[in-house]
């Protein structure tokens, strides 16, 4: 079942990062907006961003046109399907709900990582990726602590103001993660 469910998941994907960079045109910064649109474009040719690049456009998903309230309604309703959330709800109530269970992801970060990846057992970790966008049924324990640990390293420093970076790299960071798509 978490093959199919993955299956459906990844469905969305492209449309999240076709969304991103759509969204990226009509940055008024053009130093985080080519900033932005190469990130996108690397992902589209399959490769797999590092977290500091990530981290390095945090500021534009706070605003608009990319903070959670300010996303175009088929971009949330991508992100929706990503959390595997009904996208078949007033774009209001889709904001709020995924803006809910991003943070709630996000504290659940924060402890995991004050307790340490190393107190998971193996399907703790895999459950773990596999919430945050990664297929983890393929990978082995040492996979799953390495992408939980680039994750970790994402989210924890993340502002909840920054919810919207959160939900896009749910897909920007496992869309091409090599062990997943085997």
């Amino acid at each position: 079942f978490l093959e199919a469910y993955d299956a459906i998941r990844r469905d969305s994907y492209p449309e999240v990062v076709k969304s991103l960079a759509l969204a990226a045109r009509s940055l008024p910064d053009p130093q985080l907006q080519k900033r932005l649109q190469e990130l996108c474009t690397e992902v589209q040719r399959g490769s797999q961003p590092h977290v500091a690049e990530l981290y390095a456009v945090r500021s534009l998903f706070s605003g608009s046109p990319l903070g959670l309230n300010k996303l175009q309604v088929s971009h949330v309703k991508a992100l929706s399907r990503v959390l595997f959330l009904t996208p078949h709800l007033p774009a209001f109530f889709l904001r709020h709900r995924l803006r809910s269970h991003v943070l709630e992801i996000r504290h659940l970060d924060r402890a995991m990582l004050r307790l340490g990846l190393g107190q998971l057992s193996e399907e703790e970790l895999k459950a773990a990726c596999y919430l945050r966008g990664l297929n983890s049924t393929h990978l082995g324990m040492s996979e799953c602590r390495a992408w939980l640990e680039q994750w970790l390293g994402l989210s924890c420093k993340l502002q909840a103001s920054e919810a919207s970076l959160l939900a896009n790299s749910m897909v920007l960071l496992s869309l091409n993660y090599v062990r997943a798509k085997e």
